[in-house]
């Protein structure tokens, strides 16, 4: 039923008490987490209702929509009273996911752990996420469809160290973990940052000399990121 990077989210929860999963869609990870006894209450949540018809069919057909709640909100809006554990957000953009956050900081009050999967923006999430207090405990990649996918534990807390340029894209958890999908995820982000490079030395107007050098050091950051690897 999962999709390999669903599942890296859905696993990535591990077990709660209570789990929402956010912009829940076909509902999917709800129902997984049902089947597999992850969690004594699920929520899960979508601004539209027709998503979740959508999810309480698959969930009927799984046969567990008895053991899942369905909410239809914006973001967070209105489960600060809930007593949630987690909650996933997947499958929306980095921008979108922050902005999510911003608009409930009782979750990071509260200690909520969150499993984020963004499918874009990355990089300005990681930012947002360590200068709102947030801090990455873990980190997996997934493969899916011909691309990788970076999934994040999330908690309220410190970074462990100032991210480097390189780090918001790839922390150093997946070099400490020796995560298989790393240097197939650093030669995708090399290739991408050195097409960015290259364009804006090939242009002909202004070029912002801190987005140039962000993408010059970080590129270099994914070359030294990937010369560990080669030592595995």
């Amino acid at each position: 039923m999962l999709t390999p990077r669903l599942k890296a989210a859905a696993d990535m929860v591990g077990t709660s008490p209570c789990v929402a999963d956010i912009g829940t869609d076909h509902g999917y990870i709800p129902a997984y987490l049902a089947l597999t006894g992850r969690a004594d209450r699920i929520i899960a949540s979508d601004i539209n209702q027709a998503p979740l018809e959508t999810a309480r069919r698959n969930a009927e057909k799984s046969g567990v929509a008895d053991r899942i709640e369905f909410m239809q909100t914006d973001g967070l809006n209105g489960m600060e009273g809930l007593g949630l554990e987690a909650a996933v957000i997947a499958g929306m953009g980095g921008e979108n996911i922050a902005a999510i956050l911003d608009a409930s900081p009782w979750v990071k009050e509260q200690g909520v752990r969150l499993v984020l999967q963004p499918m874009t923006r990355l990089g300005f999430l990681s930012n947002r996420l360590d200068d709102s207090g947030y801090a990455i405990k873990d980190e997996v990649l997934a493969k899916d469809g011909g691309r990788i996918y970076p999934v994040l534990l999330v908690t309220a807390g410190a970074s462990r160290a100032p991210l480097s340029c390189a780090q918001i894209y790839a922390d150093r958890i997946l070099l400490e973990k020796r995560d298989p999908l790393l240097p197939e995820y650093l030669d995708l982000l090399i290739k991408s940052f050195s097409r960015r490079l290259e364009g804006m030395d090939r242009a002909s107007g202004e070029v912002r000399v801190d987005l140039y050098d962000h993408t010059r050091i970080a590129l270099e950051g994914f070359r030294k990121m990937k010369k560990e690897t080669e030592k595995w």
